[in-house]
């Protein structure tokens, strides 16, 4: 191995300016060139000899190379990806001071639907819908069928809707 890194050491110094002036005009960054070539030295340093010195100097320029192009394909479609988007998904939404009460209220419009219902019916609620446990998890916590899991968050589902919509009126 020792031998290994002072064959790797050598190709580094030796090929380092040509390795990155090679990607940099793939890349078009002197700082992104200097980090792929090193990643790749790092990773053949990783991987060891192919044989001749001629050998690991032409899977080297290869692999620096290969690097490159994906480099610059990762980048590209970065930025594909980016362009898709809008401005205003950029920036995370504020709301506004009425938004805020709404959704206060609403909150509270719910909670006071769920102090309405049994303890039971609240539990497995929350269970589901909050901590997503599954229906067969709170049927055994329960020690209940099922189908009478699901008919309590029908029920529940039922009353606060209904109670919202009271609350709240239609829209």
């Amino acid at each position: 191995m020792s031998s290994w890194r002072n064959k790797i050491g050598s190709l580094f110094l030796t090929h380092q300016r040509q390795l990155e002036s090679i990607v940099r005009k793939r890349v078009g960054s002197r700082e992104t060139a200097a980090d792929i070539v090193q990643d790749v030295f790092a990773r053949v340093l990783v991987a060891g000899s192919r044989g001749s010195a001629d050998d690991d100097r032409r899977v080297l320029f290869a692999s620096v190379r290969n690097a490159a192009v994906e480099h610059h394909r990762t980048q590209h479609r970065h930025n594909r990806l980016m362009a898709a988007f809008l401005p205003e998904q950029y920036a995370a939404e504020t709301p506004s001071p009425e938004n805020r009460l709404e959704a206060h209220q609403a909150l509270s419009a719910l909670d006071k639907a769920l102090g309405e219902l049994s303890p039971r019916c609240r539990d497995i609620f929350i269970l589901r819908r909050v901590h997503g446990l599954s229906n067969e998890a709170i049927a055994r916590r329960h020690g209940i069928s099922i189908n009478s899991v699901e008919k309590h968050i029908a029920r529940a589902l039922r009353h606060c809707q209904t109670y919202l919509a009271d609350h709240f009126g239609p829209r």
